[in-house]
């Protein structure tokens, strides 16, 4: 299974902002759709885990219930491998399912949903809903779902982008200070502790990439250097 690395979005990470309504997209379109539960999962790891479950009448799944993964045999991990819609309109008359635990003993039998990418490209989760009858839906809930996982998506790259600019307004706080720099090899002190180059300091600062050359007082000194060996 590819992209078993950990996740770096989970409950601290994510604002409470983006968690609130993250929960009520699944409570209103789980209403809308007319079933009992919608859920996002989160991968991390060697672990899937349901990170928010809609506030509807009937939901046998409660938020934070975890499962190893691979091999969870919940119906998000074969979302996940397909990396599309996954629908399901009846486990208990599908083969790979009939048997499954969330058919047999939840009789959640109707599954639709969609992979979540984080902005790396890895898994973050799935987002889903779960039916306790037969459901084929139709085009327009897959649409919506389709939807719902593209601001989903669109949320973890806002989370990425705010922690840049919050790391580089830490090294901009930094360089307004006095910085420690070795008066031998010019290498400078981060807050870290870690010394390293001037290009990488304001490569990291700015973003920019260091173009070399030669000022006019170096390349006099050169010159002169290579006239008296010459």
């Amino acid at each position: 299974m590819e992209n078993r690395d950990a996740n770096p979005f989970n409950r601290k990470t994510l604002t409470e902002d983006i968690l609130k309504e993250w929960q009520n997209l699944l409570n209103e379109t789980a209403e809308i759709f007319g079933v009992p539960a919608g859920l996002i999962t989160r991968v991390d790891g060697k672990e899937i885990e349901i990170l928010l479950s809609s506030e509807t009448e009937g939901n046998p799944y409660p938020a934070a219930c975890t499962s190893p993964y691979p091999d969870s045999g919940w119906y998000c991990e074969q979302t996940l491998k397909s990396k599309g819609v996954n629908l399901i309109p009846n486990a208990l008359q599908d083969d790979q399912w009939k048997e499954n635990p969330a058919a047999v003993e939840l009789r959640m039998i109707s599954y639709l949903g969609m992979p979540i990418e984080r902005p790396d490209g890895g898994q973050f989760g799935t987002v889903c809903f779960i039916d306790s009858k037969q459901n084929a839906h139709n085009d327009m809930h897959i649409r919506l779902v389709q939807q719902i996982k593209r601001m989903i998506e669109l949320s973890l790259r806002i989370v990425l982008a705010k922690k840049e600019i919050d790391r580089r307004d830490s090294l901009l706080n930094d360089l307004s200070k006095i910085y420690p720099i070795c008066s031998y090899c010019k290498k400078v002190r981060e807050e870290t502790g870690q010394w390293v180059s001037v290009e990488k300091y304001v490569r990291d600062l700015s973003g920019a990439m260091p173009s070399h050359g030669v000022c006019p007082q170096c390349y006099e000194r050169e010159l002169n250097q290579f006239e008296k060996h010459f």
